[in-house]
């Protein structure tokens, strides 16, 4: 069975949110729809949720939380700059003026030294302070561009006093656990403390299992990551803010290193930002993204992410197909190339037996894996191995094929009975006769049982035996 195994997250807007282009969108190869509340309320968020699930109940939502950031705020009209040219930057909204940029933190003006440099967009446009005012910082511009409202301010060198969350990502945090969201990605996550932060609230609502995702995006995230992931369940290397906090040369280094963190750790992981940028406007991506899509297959990461190429881009089918095509021919002559070698450090029985389970599927040349009823702490032990056989998970509810979204080769689906059979007869077509199955399954005191390989026969699973 030859099915993509990595993982393919699609941002979605608002006023992007049509059945019918969400639909085109998940038939394209979309697996989790990823939702930025950074421009949207709570109503206009509910709606896109009611959308979805009009379309699939088993499709994953992500949900972003804004983190500790800053943004441009009350520009009712984009406002040219040329290089040489001043604007001023204030937390204050009472001192307005020509060329005066609002920005979302108030004390933004009163932190930021002279000579220090503001990057406006993920480094589009760099400024440089020459003047601490009474109400605002004086900058020079060095190139030009295009003043926005709602672009992100980015400060390499300096540690903004911002808290975790604002009050906006508490109301979301809320919001996740009351709709039942599947994952939480937080941007800008610096340490623990971001997590256990986000933990205390979800905490409250004991029927929500809350998944989260840290968002990597300064120096002081990369330095702790090993210590974050010890307390969320995966993270996303989020290379538009983290290449304007870091210098670019290093952004090649902290990616691989982030996602090797992640496969020892045994955690979801997610690469993102510019991925395939030239096709917001192109219908072909340059070569360079290509080979990005590509590398990171290799790197280990599970799964990469679209943001302007679906949210608002000119072609978001064509982006999702090539992502995909490109992930799936990797995968496939993975072997053939230097790949990552890092897998998970867990020392559990459970990680174990997922590692015995992948030889044992790789011993028989088993075309596929059937895990039938097995707890998702195991399926996900069995995605972190990176597996080359696909795994088919049995899921006996929508929750949990939705979780298996991230997961890097599992296939979650919705079965009535948990056995072989039922599975079988879903995905008969994509296997051919006497293909070689491996089935695994839950027995009833919560341990996994491994069984002989059965051969599809006739689309039919033949009757196996248990191994010991």
């Amino acid at each position: 069975m030859k099915e993509r195994k990595s993982k393919i997250l699609a941002k979605i807007a608002d006023n992007r949110s049509e059945p019918e282009f969400l639909k085109s969108l998940f038939d394209a190869g979309a697996d989790v729809a990823w939702i930025n509340t950074a421009h949207q309320g709570e109503e206009e968020t509910i709606n896109v949720i009611q959308k979805i699930r009009s379309i699939s109940m088993t499709m994953p939502i992500m949900i972003d939380t804004k983190g500790p950031e800053v943004r441009t705020k009350d520009i009712e009209k984009p406002f040219e700059v040329k290089k040489g040219d001043h604007i001023i930057f204030t937390g204050d909204v009472s001192y307005t003026g020509q060329n005066v940029v609002h920005v979302t933190y108030p004390n933004f003006h009163k932190e930021i030294p002279v000579g220090e440099v503001i990057l406006y967009d993920d480094a589009l446009i760099e400024t440089i302070v020459v003047e601490k005012m009474p109400k605002g910082i004086k900058c020079v511009v060095n190139n030009p561009g295009l003043i926005k409202n709602k672009k992100s301010l980015n400060i390499p060198n300096v540690h903004i006093d911002l808290p975790a969350l604002s009050e906006k990502d508490k109301g979301f945090i809320h919001f996740c656990a009351k709709n039942n969201v599947d994952f939480i990605i937080h941007s800008f996550v610096r340490n623990k403390q971001d997590i256990f932060d986000i933990k205390k609230i979800t905490d409250k609502y004991p029927n929500y299992d809350a998944k989260i995702i840290a968002k990597i995006e300064n120096r002081e995230g990369f330095d702790n990551v090993k210590d974050i992931l010890k307390h969320c369940d995966g993270l996303m290397v989020a290379r538009g803010d983290l290449g304007a906090e870091v210098p670019l040369e290093e952004l090649p280094y902290m990616q691989k290193k982030m996602v090797e963190a992640s496969l020892e750790a045994g955690k979801y992981c997610i690469v993102a930002t510019q991925v395939l940028e030239s096709m917001i406007k192109n219908p072909r991506p340059t070569r360079a993204e290509v080979s990005d899509i590509g590398n990171a297959v290799l790197d280990g990461s599970g799964a990469m992410s679209m943001s302007g190429e679906t949210a608002y881009g000119e072609y978001p089918i064509e982006a999702t197909t090539i992502m995909g095509r490109v992930m799936k021919y990797t995968e496939n002559v993975r072997d053939e190339l230097v790949h990552f070698s890092a897998e998970p450090k867990n020392p559990s029985k459970l990680f174990k037996l997922a590692k015995d389970t992948i030889a044992k599927a790789e011993k028989a040349k088993a075309a596929a894996i059937f895990a039938v009823d097995c707890d998702i702490s195991f399926l996900r032990a069995l995605s972190a191995y990176r597996p080359s056989v696909m795994v088919i998970a049995g899921c006996t509810s929508d929750a949990d094929v939705r979780e298996l979204g991230l997961a890097y080769g599992i296939k979650g689906l919705l079965i009535a009975e948990a056995d072989a059979a039922n599975l079988a007869s879903q995905v008969k077509n994509h296997f051919k006769p006497k293909d070689a199955i491996l089935v695994v399954q839950m027995t009833s005191k919560g341990l996994v049982r491994v069984v002989k390989p059965f051969q599809m026969i006739a689309s039919k699973p033949t009757k196996a035996k248990q191994t010991a």
